[in-house]
Protein backbone atom coordinates (compact mmCIF):
# COMPACT_ATOMS: atom_id res chain seq x y z
CA UNK A 1 0.00 0.00 0.00
CA UNK A 2 1.09 3.78 -0.58
CA UNK A 3 0.15 6.86 1.39
CA UNK A 4 0.02 9.22 -1.09
CA UNK A 5 1.03 12.69 0.69
CA UNK A 6 -1.31 16.07 0.44
CA UNK A 7 -0.27 18.95 -1.27
CA UNK A 8 1.81 21.52 -0.51
CA UNK A 9 2.25 24.09 -2.75
CA UNK A 10 -0.13 26.08 -5.42
CA UNK A 11 1.50 24.27 -8.06
CA UNK A 12 0.94 20.99 -6.82
CA UNK A 13 -2.85 21.91 -6.79
CA UNK A 14 -2.76 23.68 -10.08
CA UNK A 15 -1.43 20.10 -11.53
CA UNK A 16 -4.48 18.11 -10.30
CA UNK A 17 -6.89 21.28 -11.45
CA UNK A 18 -5.46 20.69 -14.92
CA UNK A 19 -5.68 16.57 -14.48
CA UNK A 20 -9.60 16.75 -13.50
CA UNK A 21 -10.40 19.30 -16.18
CA UNK A 22 -9.46 16.46 -18.38
CA UNK A 23 -11.33 14.22 -17.18
CA UNK A 24 -14.39 16.72 -17.59
CA UNK A 25 -13.65 16.96 -21.54
CA UNK A 26 -12.72 13.03 -22.00
CA UNK A 27 -14.09 11.28 -24.76
CA UNK A 28 -13.83 8.43 -22.48
CA UNK A 29 -16.90 7.88 -21.20
CA UNK A 30 -15.45 6.25 -18.22
CA UNK A 31 -13.59 9.16 -17.24
CA UNK A 32 -15.91 12.05 -18.30
CA UNK A 33 -18.59 9.95 -15.52
CA UNK A 34 -15.70 9.68 -13.18
CA UNK A 35 -15.09 13.46 -13.19
CA UNK A 36 -18.95 14.29 -13.09
CA UNK A 37 -19.78 12.07 -10.17
CA UNK A 38 -16.80 13.38 -7.92
CA UNK A 39 -18.43 16.87 -8.86
CA UNK A 40 -21.86 15.45 -8.05
CA UNK A 41 -20.82 13.89 -4.87
CA UNK A 42 -18.13 16.49 -3.67
CA UNK A 43 -19.00 18.54 -0.24
CA UNK A 44 -16.25 21.06 -0.58
CA UNK A 45 -14.90 22.25 -3.91
CA UNK A 46 -11.70 25.04 -4.82
CA UNK A 47 -13.83 27.40 -7.02
CA UNK A 48 -11.58 28.96 -9.84
CA UNK A 49 -13.16 31.79 -11.80
CA UNK A 50 -12.21 30.65 -15.71
CA UNK A 51 -12.93 32.98 -18.96
CA UNK A 52 -16.42 30.19 -19.71
CA UNK A 53 -17.76 30.89 -16.13
CA UNK A 54 -16.69 28.80 -12.88
CA UNK A 55 -14.96 25.96 -12.32
CA UNK A 56 -15.33 23.76 -9.36
CA UNK A 57 -12.72 21.45 -7.91
CA UNK A 58 -13.65 18.67 -5.36
CA UNK A 59 -11.29 18.84 -2.21
CA UNK A 60 -10.63 15.03 -1.70
CA UNK A 61 -9.39 14.76 -5.74
CA UNK A 62 -7.60 18.43 -5.77
CA UNK A 63 -5.44 17.61 -2.11
CA UNK A 64 -3.37 14.41 -2.86
CA UNK A 65 -0.04 14.88 -5.18
CA UNK A 66 -0.02 13.76 -8.74
CA UNK A 67 -3.48 12.86 -8.58
CA UNK A 68 -4.82 11.06 -11.25
CA UNK A 69 -8.08 8.93 -11.37
CA UNK A 70 -6.57 5.66 -11.01
CA UNK A 71 -4.16 6.64 -8.33
CA UNK A 72 -7.61 8.57 -6.51
CA UNK A 73 -9.87 5.23 -7.05
CA UNK A 74 -6.45 3.28 -5.25
CA UNK A 75 -6.19 5.65 -2.75
CA UNK A 76 -7.78 3.35 0.31
CA UNK A 77 -6.10 6.30 2.95
CA UNK A 78 -7.73 9.43 0.75
CA UNK A 79 -9.77 11.35 3.72
CA UNK A 80 -11.79 14.74 3.26
CA UNK A 81 -10.64 16.07 6.43
CA UNK A 82 -6.64 15.64 5.44
CA UNK A 83 -7.20 17.31 1.97
CA UNK A 84 -9.27 20.24 3.37
CA UNK A 85 -6.68 21.00 6.09
CA UNK A 86 -3.45 20.96 3.08
CA UNK A 87 -5.46 22.80 0.51
CA UNK A 88 -6.77 25.43 3.43
CA UNK A 89 -2.60 25.75 4.90
CA UNK A 90 -1.82 25.99 1.06
CA UNK A 91 -4.29 28.77 0.35
CA UNK A 92 -4.17 30.55 3.60
CA UNK A 93 -8.16 29.92 4.21
CA UNK A 94 -10.70 27.65 5.11
CA UNK A 95 -13.64 26.57 2.96
CA UNK A 96 -16.79 28.68 3.53
CA UNK A 97 -20.35 28.13 3.15
CA UNK A 98 -21.60 30.56 0.13
CA UNK A 99 -25.07 30.81 -1.03
CA UNK A 100 -24.28 32.28 -4.29
CA UNK A 101 -21.37 30.33 -5.18
CA UNK A 102 -23.68 27.37 -3.95
CA UNK A 103 -26.44 28.64 -6.59
CA UNK A 104 -23.38 28.67 -9.31
CA UNK A 105 -22.52 24.89 -8.13
CA UNK A 106 -26.04 23.93 -9.60
CA UNK A 107 -25.59 25.48 -12.62
CA UNK A 108 -21.85 24.48 -13.44
CA UNK A 109 -23.96 20.88 -12.52
CA UNK A 110 -26.81 21.64 -15.14
CA UNK A 111 -24.03 22.50 -17.36
CA UNK A 112 -22.44 19.42 -17.12
CA UNK A 113 -25.84 17.30 -17.58
CA UNK A 114 -26.89 16.54 -14.32
CA UNK A 115 -28.87 17.96 -11.55
CA UNK A 116 -26.94 18.78 -8.44
CA UNK A 117 -27.55 16.92 -4.77
CA UNK A 118 -29.15 18.49 -2.38
CA UNK A 119 -25.54 18.45 -0.01
CA UNK A 120 -22.42 17.06 -0.01
CA UNK A 121 -21.86 13.55 1.29
CA UNK A 122 -23.51 12.86 4.51
CA UNK A 123 -25.57 15.22 4.40
CA UNK A 124 -22.95 18.28 4.78
CA UNK A 125 -23.78 21.50 3.53
CA UNK A 126 -21.16 22.10 0.57
CA UNK A 127 -18.26 24.63 1.35
CA UNK A 128 -15.83 26.73 -1.11
CA UNK A 129 -12.51 28.20 -1.65
CA UNK A 130 -13.22 31.34 -3.83
CA UNK A 131 -9.60 31.91 -5.71
CA UNK A 132 -8.42 33.29 -8.38
CA UNK A 133 -6.25 31.02 -10.55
Amino acid sequence: MIYIRTVNSLAEIKKNMKAFDSYLVSRKEDELSWGKEHIKRGTCFIVVPIEDGLHFYPSRFIGYVNNTMSRHDSNEFKDGKETNLAISNVLGFKPELNDELECQYKDYCELLGFIANKSGAFGVNRKYWLVSE
